[in-house]
């Protein structure tokens, strides 16, 4: 393995849903390609676990096999590896277009990318299951960015899978803008018809990097858990809404005033598309 650690992570253990203890285990992500990958950039990586994911072609993960909470070393190996200092540093990506060195990352749902002898790619009908694809950027041009765009996927049992016009090509321009902006001009400058201010509402965004306005939370089942504050480049001051606030002294009071600095990584939805700055960092 090599000794290019880029990030540790712990799994196993005890589940919070009850049932059999698992032995802890250490997965140890290491990395040469690091500097050249649009993930690492952004704090993510396509090696670390999650549910779906697949990982990745360049980054090599070794597990370290622990032990249960019965076992006398427990301890010892969970104390190590939590106070690496590459531990949970990085965090598994959403499925976004990406760079790794002289690779394209083409992760959307619907195609299936089929690569020819002559190293030319195509775009095709989707089989079984999500995949994610390794297209070299040479072959990552205008051209196939059309193909993408004007594609209308089938369905295995007939009809047009109509997501992918509706939500999969928007999302893949605004990543196309973010990820290769060279590219996007050169695109929308041979189609035109693409060339639409992108929609920003509803996508997740480092706070710290949107311009002073209000920002919301906003409960997906139950409205009357919203939040409203004001974000001032510096501070968010509660407007309304709930809060998870509560005095003890007196039951019978208002909140006047409510200020919170965030953290460097916080993030919060887009509910305004003037909310973002051509220096917005998206997170999805």
């Amino acid at each position: 393995m090599s000794g290019n650690v880029i990030n540790v992570g712990l799994y196993g253990g005890k589940s919070i849903f009850g049932g059999r203890e698992t032995p802890l285990e250490a997965s140890v992500i290491s990395c040469d390609m690091c500097k050249e990958c649009s993930f690492y950039q952004n704090n993510q990586c396509l090696a670390v676990r999650s549910v779906a994911g697949t990982g990745c072609k360049f980054g090599r993960v070794e597990t370290k096999k622990g032990y249960t909470s019965r076992a006398r070393k427990y301890w010892a190996f969970k104390d190590k590896w939590r106070s690496h200092e590459m531990y949970n540093k990085l965090q598994h990506p959403p499925e976004k277009l990406g760079k790794i060195g002289e690779y394209v990352v083409f992760p959307y749902p619907y195609v299936y990318i089929e690569t020819e002898e002559s190293g030319e790619v195509k775009v095709e009908n989707p089989t079984f299951g999500r995949q994610k694809f390794y297209i070299p950027t040479k072959a990552f041009t205008v051209d196939f960015i059309y193909q993408v765009c004007k594609f209308r996927p089938q369905a295995m049992m007939g009809g047009e899978i109509r997501e992918h016009q509706k939500e999969t090509v928007p999302l893949f321009l605004a990543h196309l803008e973010e990820v290769f902006p060279a590219l996007f001009e050169k695109f929308v400058a041979t189609y035109a018809e693409y060339n639409v201010k992108p929609e920003y509402v509803g996508r997740k965004v480092l706070l710290k990097t949107l311009q002073p306005s209000y920002v919301e939370y906003k409960s997906r089942d139950y409205p009357k858990f919203n939040e409203k504050w004001y974000w001032d480049g510096e501070l968010l001051t509660y407007d309304s809404g709930y809060l998870k606030l509560g005095a003890s002294v007196t039951k019978d009071y208002e909140v006047v005033v409510l200020k919170i600095r965030p953290a460097d990584g916080a993030v919060v939805t887009v509910s305004d598309n003037d909310q973002v700055t051509k220096d917005t960092v998206f997170v999805d």
